[in-house]
């Protein structure tokens, strides 16, 4: 058995190299969307608020792929405002709002499809910031937990490539998720 360890390290290890030297290409993008909020604003006197955002959110991402199969990836989010005014009496209204914004780490599987095609998905990190807020009370939540990610790509040229991408973040106070679409730039 000792006799087979260093062969097979050995291997492993040329394989590696000549799998991270073939591709080998950092990437830049950029991601615009909309977010998706449920937040439980009954620590300030409210209700739940399970509303799509009124405004933009969006992402700007960098990566570096080591093969045609796997890279590793860097966002920055600024999630939309999601916002609604609700009755709770007789001629009582109240208006809650939810923010957040975040930096996340993913480790990023690909499948190419065929030359322009690919689908990834993504497993990470989120570290984020949320205000809450309900009528003139506020605070905020923050937190780092679990994040994951459908995507496709279609390449127009072997440096851009346009994206669809939907992301899951398991955070505590709001439950967020995001639809967005953009480009992405391979420098080779």
């Amino acid at each position: 058995m000792r006799y087979f360890i260093l062969p097979l390290i050995m291997l492993a290890s040329i394989t590696l190299v000549s799998l991270s030297t073939a591709v080998a290409d950092p990437y830049i993008g950029l991601g615009v969307g909309a977010a998706f909020y449920k937040a439980d604003l009954t620590e300030l006197g409210g209700v739940e608020l399970d509303e799509s955002s009124s405004g933009t959110a969006s992402k700007l991402y960098g990566g570096y792929a080591f093969n045609n199969y796997f890279s590793a990836e860097a966002s920055i989010y600024n999630f939309a405002e999601a916002s609604a005014a609700f009755e709770t009496g007789p001629g009582v209204f109240n208006s809650a709002e939810a923010s957040m914004k975040g930096v996340g780490a993913y480790a990023v599987g690909i499948y190419p499809l065929n030359r322009e095609v690919n689908v990834m998905a993504k497993l990470g990190v989120l570290n984020w910031d949320a205000d809450l807020r309900l009528n003139d009370t506020s605070r905020t939540n923050n937190g780092t937990d679990v994040a994951f990610a459908l995507a496709a790509s279609f390449a127009f040229t072997k440096e851009l490539l346009a994206t669809a991408e939907w992301e899951f973040f398991d955070s505590d106070n709001p439950e967020l998720s995001m639809f967005s679409a953009g480009f992405k730039f391979i420098f080779r």
